[in-house]
């Protein structure tokens, strides 16, 4: 339990003094108050060790998820880095329902996708050597990924697994929709198994990746794959900035962020092995438009040169100061898992 070099984290020690599930601070609201309730994470959620190879707390004592203003525990909030499969989470989650009352009340807008899924779409066909195939995407939000099938000629079932109908989302299901997380007991569905499910910025959410994947065995058929994008905690960029520091580290709505190695033993422990991987940069970011590029280049050397003040300079034109994007930064993965 020591410190890693140039990563910025303190040396392990006892896990918050929150209980297992605290009441909170206010989330402020223009309409009405709520409050947030928090559980600690004494062991990594997806290994289930205790052992821990280091920690550093996040800077943050406040989150804007759309209109609300979500405020941290006193104790703050720290990334833990799991020392049995190098898995980071956080050691204090909002709870579930708390969190899904706020993605009713916000994701319509604050999950609005411009990314078209076409180059996506072709990897899946590649993948399947040609062939046709049932896909269940999960996080399907509007439909994207579905209609991007569509246009690159894919035919097969095109079904949904989200926690809230989207608008627009019918017109691009031929299969079931399935509403609920895909870390809970499976809800009702057609017991019809899938050739791919995809994952796309879903795994980082997760509250219990092992009932996930048990999950995601009995929604594919044999030989079935399933296709995963999320952050990389082991690139370059969050190791460069430090993890806590690290823009996607920070949202509430994450809280676990994976590396290869705690994939593969995900993976393995439920059944599948990676035959696929690749560094990515986010899916907004992987297009670079000119004037996005020089104004995301601009503000994060801002940030470099005056990380400490960045927060209350961001403020004081009336936004919120977390490290911007970094518009080369490969910090992100795409794998693709099979099912032995």
């Amino acid at each position: 339990m020591g410190v890693i070099t140039g990563m910025g984290l303190a040396e392990c020690g006892e896990m918050s003094s929150l209980q297992s599930t605290v009441p909170l601070v206010g989330v402020e609201r223009s309409t009405q108050s709520a409050f947030a309730r928090w559980k600690a994470n004494a062991q990594c959620p997806a290994c289930g060790s205790d052992a821990c190879a280091g920690r550093a707390g996040l800077p943050d004592r406040n989150y804007t998820f759309g209109s609300e203003h979500v405020t941290y525990p006193e104790q703050g909030i720290a990334l833990v880095e799991c020392g049995g499969c190098g898995l980071y989470y956080k050691s204090a989650l909002p709870t579930p329902q708390f969190l899904a009352s706020v993605f009713r009340r916000e994701a319509q807008t604050k999950w609005a996708s411009s990314h078209d899924f076409l180059p996506e779409a072709a990897l899946l066909r590649k993948l399947c050597g040609g062939a046709p195939f049932d896909l269940l995407d999960v996080g399907a939000g509007d439909g994207r990924l579905l209609w991007a099938c569509g246009q690159v000629g894919l035919t097969g079932r095109r079904s949904a697994f989200d926690v809230m109908h989207y608008q627009g989302i019918e017109r691009h299901l031929t299969g079931e929709f399935i509403e609920g997380f895909l870390d809970d007991p499976l809800p009702a569905w057609s017991q019809e198994r899938y050739d791919i499910v995809t994952l796309f910025d879903v795994l980082e959410h997760l509250y219990d990746p092992g009932q996930a994947f048990e999950n995601l065995r009995c929604l594919l058929r044999e030989g079935g794959l399933v296709f995963i994008e999320t952050g990389d905690s082991a690139s370059f960029w969050p190791r460069r900035i430090g993890i806590n520091h690290w823009w996607y580290a920070r949202l509430l709505e994450h809280h676990v962020f994976w590396r290869r190695r705690s994939i593969a033993q995900i993976a393995a422990a439920h059944g599948f092995r990676i035959v696929y991987w690749r560094e990515v940069r986010h899916k907004s970011r992987r297009q670079l438009i000119p004037q996005r590029t020089v104004i995301d280049s601009l503000k994060t050397g801002i940030y470099l040169a005056s990380k400490n003040h960045y927060a209350s300079i961001a403020q004081s034109i009336g936004r919120q100061g977390m490290q911007p994007w970094y518009p080369f930064a490969v910090d992100h993965f795409q794998a693709c898992l099979v099912k032995e």
